[in-house]
């Protein structure tokens, strides 16, 4: 069960290994130019926030768009290592599996379910508002989990989210 706390989601911006066709796992790469570029023109919507606690994965490109994006941020950062991306198997197995992955899934995507479940726990825990900046695999994750309906569980880089819960149910919205 993830907390019931309001909080924002952003994925790193983009990676060489982004745009590639190469479905292969990319370890711990930084951002290329256009993610850098992306990290920075969202920075100013950030900023608007308010956020009081930015927790993040420990994997380098999602660390290089926290730093981007704020700047102009008073806010506690907390590294998180269970908020780092999943295998390219992972993915595979844990997209197929669709909305009822973490019930059906097979033993390692249960495990990064589990993992994902931990660290946004973990980070829900800081001071709120709590800005998350992970990766998409654990953006499908949270919303696996927490059910969430009328939003693609597939999002681009640097696209923050803002979720909720109200009414018995988790919401999720796109910040423009």
């Amino acid at each position: 069960m993830i907390h019931k706390k309001k909080f924002y989601f952003i994925r790193h911006g983009q990676t060489d290994y982004n745009t590639s066709d190469l479905k292969v796992d990319h370890g711990d790469v930084p951002l290329n130019l256009v993610g850098i570029y992306q990290a920075q023109a969202i920075e100013p919507t950030i900023a608007s926030l308010r956020v009081k606690s930015i927790c993040y994965s420990s994997l380098r490109r999602a660390k290089e768009t926290k730093e981007i994006i704020s700047t102009q941020i008073e806010a506690k950062h907390y590294e998180i290592a269970k908020l780092d991306e999943c295998s390219m198997q992972v993915w595979a197995d844990m997209t197929a599996c669709g909305v009822d992955a973490h019930k059906r899934g097979p033993p390692h995507v249960k495990a990064f379910m589990e993992q994902a479940l931990a660290g946004i726990n973990q980070a829900l825990s800081c001071e709120g508002p709590v800005l998350v900046v992970a990766h998409g695999g654990i953006h499908w994750a949270i919303c696996c989990l927490m059910e969430i309906d009328q939003h693609n569980w597939i999002i681009d880089n640097c696209l923050p989210i803002y979720f909720s819960f109200s009414e018995g149910r988790w919401k999720a919205k796109k910040i423009t």
